[in-house]
């Protein structure tokens, strides 16, 4: 298992390329199994999490081509030969509960084990099995496995159109809506018989990437506000179509910029979507610039300020650079308030921060007051999720000494080259193997 070693005291300077997003890939690449058609990706970043979904496609039947060095996917699935999704698999990683929406609209049934994946907090599947049975599926629980079957009219199972409510709750005011839920409805009812509404769908700029490569492939899709409507379409077409820019890997690299008084250019990164984040950098002390292709974030000299975050969905400022804004923040001239709304368990990382010498108090579930200091300290930390990891990394790039990060394959996960980037770009790390 791999430890990272990180020597404090560097300044990030330079450029890096901002890979295509994976919370988007995942979508689209479980998307090509609606079609038996070729589907050609582009933009996919080297991700694990990337080879876990290709590994759970091919158990469905897809025929893989992957050019990691030019980051294309090519895609065919002439048939589904297994519409289960095992759990030696699914465990790996959340999103493969996608192919559940994918397999009921593409055969009409699918068996699908209970996914895994970071453990931020409770992230129930109920929801994407209530999308399921709104759009006529018959849905059981075996075993830990979901099993789900569309109605069978003329000798053929086919999920029928309906009204999906894709909000999950209010937490402080704040409506929380599902994600993945909006995904799975979108891709069960692609094919559905009839008309389907998504009410209070997620409005992330991915499930936007998906409806535009749905749209590509003969679906009929558009939002009406804070809703999607979907007109069931017979059949879907390949299509060849192009991964939206990664703005958590963009916004990471962002803070780090900051965070180490440093300047970076973010090639590829649209800052369009990273509104508020963009914002709050500003307000933090960044001074952002766009260039050409992407936009950068120059924190030299910067007196960093404190800044409150409020946790929300899109267009609200986005958990997954919650841990690394935070991080920031411990070293700001000041105190800064955090209100995580969305997962409760997403404040674990704190512990570790305070191994580093921060000085936060945790108020509650997902309340958390962040004290600046004057420098962090070096320590031994532990990864306990994908972004907590990037985020104690950034933390050792400006600690005093040296610090080793222990579990950072979470971040193989979602960062492509994570070390590669940062040490062309000025940082001190070596990837080591634990000893057993």
């Amino acid at each position: 298992m791999d430890y990272f070693r990180i020597q404090g005291g560097t300044t990030l300077e330079g450029a890096v390329k901002i890979r295509g997003a994976k919370n988007s890939a995942l979508e689209l690449i479980a998307a090509s199994l609606l079609t038996d058609r070729q589907v050609v990706l582009k933009n996919v970043p080297t991700l694990a999490d990337i080879e876990t979904i290709i590994e759970l496609l091919e158990n469905h039947g897809t025929i893989v081509e992957w050019d990691r060095d030019a980051h294309t996917l090519k895609l065919i699935t002439p048939q589904i030969k297994d519409t289960k999704a095992p759990y030696e698999i699914v465990c790996k990683m959340r999103a493969s509960i996608y192919v559940l929406g994918a397999l009921l609209g593409r055969c009409g049934e699918a068996k699908v084990s209970s996914p895994g994946g970071c453990a931020i907090g409770a992230r129930p599947v109920g929801v994407h099995l209530d999308a399921m049975e709104a759009l006529g599926a018959k849905v059981e629980l075996h075993h830990g496995y979901i099993v789900a079957e569309a109605p069978l009219e003329n000798g053929r199972r086919r999920l029928k159109g309906g009204r999906v409510d894709a909000l999950v709750r209010v937490s402080d005011g704040v409506r929380i809506t599902t994600w993945g839920g909006t995904v799975n409805a979108l891709l069960a009812a692609a094919t559905a018989d009839g008309h389907t509404t998504i009410k209070d769908a997620a409005q992330e700029p991915e499930v936007d990437d998906l409806i535009a490569m749905l749209n590509l492939m003969g679906a009929k899709i558009e939002r009406a506000g804070e809703d999607i409507e979907i007109d069931g379409v017979e059949k879907l077409h390949g299509c060849e179509y192009s991964v939206m820019p990664d703005r958590t890997e963009a916004g990471t690299y962002a803070i780090a910029a900051l965070m180490t008084r440093g300047r970076i250019e973010l090639e590829g990164a649209d800052m369009s979507k990273l509104g508020i984040v963009i914002e709050k950098l500003a307000s933090a002390g960044a001074k952002i610039e766009p260039i050409e292709n992407g936009f950068a974030v120059d924190g030299r000299g910067a007196a960093i300020r404190p800044v409150d975050i409020d946790v929300a969905p899109y267009p609200g400022f986005p958990t997954d650079l919650q841990s690394p804004f935070m991080t920031l923040m411990c070293i700001a001239d000041g105190t800064s308030r955090l209100n995580e709304t969305i997962f409760e368990n997403r404040l674990i990382y704190t512990s570790e921060l305070a191994r580093m010498c921060a000085n936060i108090k945790v108020l509650g579930p997902g309340t958390a007051e962040f004290n600046g200091v004057k420098a962090l300290c070096a320590a031994d930390v532990m990864a306990s999720d994908l972004r907590s990891g990037a985020a104690l990394t950034i933390a050792g790039l400006v600690a005093e000494g040296e610090t080793i990060l222990h579990r950072v394959y979470h971040i193989y996960r979602g960062y492509e080259n994570f070390v590669a980037n940062l040490n062309a770009l000025g940082a001190k790390i070596t990837v080591e193997k634990e000893v057993p």
